[in-house]
């Protein structure tokens, strides 16, 4: 039965990811703000900001299951893109927006993976009484993101297109 569920959301996943793809830039717009507004969406409850985050964590945990995860090493959470991560960002509608994404946002997160990530990990800081260090978070974001972009400029090739004279 567990894997029926899991198996369910991942189709589930699947399904919104390629509906979002049709829409127009437009219509995704209109959406989004529509969405940024909303307290639930698809019936789930969506937190205002990291610390309804936690606290909304922390509701629907089991407190053993918290234990667990207190427990793990903060590399082994940073990691780990599946399990909670992606229950967080497919839940709390960070691909067509939320008003968790949005406050995300606002604090210089725009990726869905990276707020779900930050989520988890500040979560797990919080759980054991660390400081959640959200802003060097967003900095080493902020680097991952330049250095990608560097990257990709370094691999754009200059396309010439010359006009020769039609040959009669």
């Amino acid at each position: 039965m567990k894997y029926l569920k899991e198996l369910v959301l991942f189709v589930s996943f699947i399904g919104v990811s390629v509906v979002g793809f049709t829409q127009t830039p437009a219509e995704f717009e209109a959406n989004y703000a529509k969405r940024i507004k909303l307290e639930e969406i698809n019936g789930v409850y969506i937190p205002f900001d990291l610390e309804d985050a936690f606290a909304e964590l922390n509701r629907l945990s089991d407190p053993k299951g918290i234990a667990r995860f207190k427990s793990a090493h903060e590399d082994s959470i940073a990691q780990s893109h599946f399990g909670l991560q992606q229950w967080v960002q497919f839940n709390w509608g960070f691909d067509e927006g939320s008003r968790l994404s949005h406050y995300m946002k606002s604090k210089g997160i725009s990726v869905p993976d990276d707020m779900s990530r930050i989520i988890v990990l500040t979560y797990h800081r919080k759980l054991n009484g660390q400081p959640l260090m959200l802003e060097q978070e967003v900095a080493l974001i902020s680097q991952r993101m330049a250095e990608e972009k560097a990257k990709r400029d370094a691999q754009k090739k200059t396309v010439v297109i010359e006009k020769r004279p039609h040959k009669e």
